[in-house]
């Protein structure tokens, strides 16, 4: 690992954390492929490359998302009985999502990934907030399931949760847009503390191969690292500039860059001989 390793992780972990606090997502299309990329440039397998940066991923996304929510709660406080009948399930989910995904080839992973970022990307560019004024009653019928196949579908795929969480609070679970933010980075807390230990766990009964340096099972300590340091304060940033901005100039560039990510990892540059 060299100097221009660790400056693409700060830069990444900027990014991250500012569109964590603005938009109440994980930030895990930036961080995961730029982790990806220079695992595999380092000569790291295919399959561990992947999975490392998912696991380091969520691991990242555990103290970014606490931040933010902390200064979204000083801003605005949220409802605790919303929030933990949303984000228990979400537990639940994120064990049995990561604990399937750990045994899913990464080649299938980084595609299925690449997909999801197109997604992102075309909810980013169309998805307008539900117009909910009040919160709605905590009917644990509904928080639950929800939740739960919330949790699932974000830690299978490795991503800290806020795309599938804020939806599905607002939308299904009409829940106010700015509550849905706060709550959907707490809920990362909780979700992605089980995704990330899972895939730890699980990762020292695989045989794993070619690590990168200071690399314990599928976590990778220079990574968390170089991404924490910079994103942890820009949660703050993003958190601040969410009550204050216009998110639409800012929704178009992340949708760019996201529907990049998604082709390069689905491999579409390749195949068009695009040197991209």
């Amino acid at each position: 690992m060299n100097a221009t390793f660790v400056i693409w992780l700060l830069l990444a972990g900027a990014g991250v954390g500012f569109a964590n606090g603005m938009f109440g997502v994980g930030g895990c299309f930036l961080m995961v492929p730029v982790m990806f990329f220079l695992f595999k440039g380092l000569g790291v397998p295919v399959d561990t490359a992947m999975k490392i940066s998912l696991c380091t991923n969520m691991a990242v996304v555990v103290p970014t998302a606490l931040s933010g929510a902390l200064r979204h709660a000083r801003i605005k406080k949220f409802s605790m009985p919303h929030y933990w009948n949303f984000a228990i399930p979400v537990g639940v989910g994120s064990l049995v999502g990561s604990g399937i995904a750990v045994f899913v080839p990464g080649a299938i992973l980084k595609v299925l990934f690449g997909v999801l970022c197109l997604i992102g990307a075309y909810r980013f560019m169309t998805a307008k907030p539900r117009p909910v004024d009040e919160m709605p009653p905590v009917e644990q019928r509904k928080f639950w399931p929800t939740g739960f196949g919330g949790g699932f579908i974000a830690h299978f795929l490795g991503i800290g949760g806020g795309l599938v969480y804020v939806p599905a609070l607002n939308t299904l679970l009409g829940v106010p847009i700015h509550q849905s933010v706060a709550l959907s980075q707490a809920t990362m807390v909780i979700g992605s503390s089980v995704g990330a230990l899972t895939f730890f766990i699980l990762g020292f009964f695989r045989s794993l191969t070619d690590l990168p340096p200071l690399s314990l099972s599928y976590f990778n300590l220079v990574a968390w690292l170089a991404l924490v340091v910079t994103s942890i304060p820009m949660a703050q940033v993003g958190a601040i500039v969410a009550h204050k901005l216009s998110e639409k100039r800012l929704k178009f560039l992340l949708a760019l860059l996201y529907i990049y990510v998604g082709l390069k990892l689905i491999g579409v540059f390749t195949w068009l001989g695009l040197p991209l």
